[in-house]
């Protein structure tokens, strides 16, 4: 089944400089998305004041969608995790 899909996800460090690391690393992931998956798949990620937000469209298959979200859930305890460390 095809759907359109509107989400967004917010994360709330209150460190400016941990919100920073974690959304660079994340939309480096998100810009380097093959091409096919691009033209069905938008992904941005930015951060205000220690607030990491991430805005996805996308139109298609709901079990993509999915794999997609989890693959950016995953992509953000990794960077929080890099980010403690520095």
């Amino acid at each position: 089944m095809e759907i359109k899909a509107r989400v967004e996800i917010v994360w709330k460090y209150g460190d400016e400089a941990v919100a920073k690391a974690v959304a660079e690393a994340v939309q480096v992931d998100n810009e380097s998305m093959p091409a096919g998956l691009k033209k069905s798949l938008n992904v941005e990620t930015r951060w205000v004041d220690g607030i990491v937000r991430t805005k996805i469209k996308y139109s298609g298959e709901i079990e993509t969608l999915i794999k997609a979200l989890d693959d950016l859930v995953f992509s953000v305890k990794i960077a929080e995790e890099i980010a403690e460390k520095v």
